[in-house]
């Protein structure tokens, strides 16, 4: 103040900060307790038509969804598994080594099997260098 005085400005928060300061108390202190929480209710869970679309939709499929397994409106609960394996098949298709690991976790590769993909260079006569990939599957 321009008298001396040293009286404090009194400041409400802005909303921004308060979410912000709730989120990190709610990251460090109580997200654990929710998680466990949450755990604990869905040890009582069983496959049904809704839980199996939720875990479709949370694996982000692409298009090639449809084109590799077809479109079926209902598919029965036999079927889950195979429409599982596809789903985590396509979400870790952008890199050969992780579709490899992906497809040998769900046993549908031998731990010992030969890359997806070679790779290999090719020196020509003429001194270009070629590169062939070719797919073993």
């Amino acid at each position: 103040m321009r008298d001396g005085s040293t009286r404090r400005r009194r400041s409400t928060p802005s909303p921004a900060n308060e979410r912000l300061a709730h989120l990190v108390r709610w990251r460090d202190d109580d997200r654990v307790e929710d998680l466990r929480a949450l755990a604990l209710s869905a040890r009582g869970l069983t496959w049904s038509r809704a839980l199996f679309e939720a875990l479709l939709e949370e694996l982000h499929i692409s298009d090639d969804f449809d084109a590799l397994v077809g479109r079926a409106p209902h598919p029965s609960s036999s079927q889950y598994p195979r429409l599982i394996a596809v789903a985590l098949l396509l979400r870790h298709s952008w890199c050969p080594e992780d579709l490899e690991r992906t497809a040998t976790r769900l046993g549908l590769l031998p731990a010992t099997s030969t890359p997806l993909h070679t790779t290999t260079r090719v020196r020509r006569p003429q001194g270009r260098v070629r590169t062939e990939r070719r797919s073993t599957c």
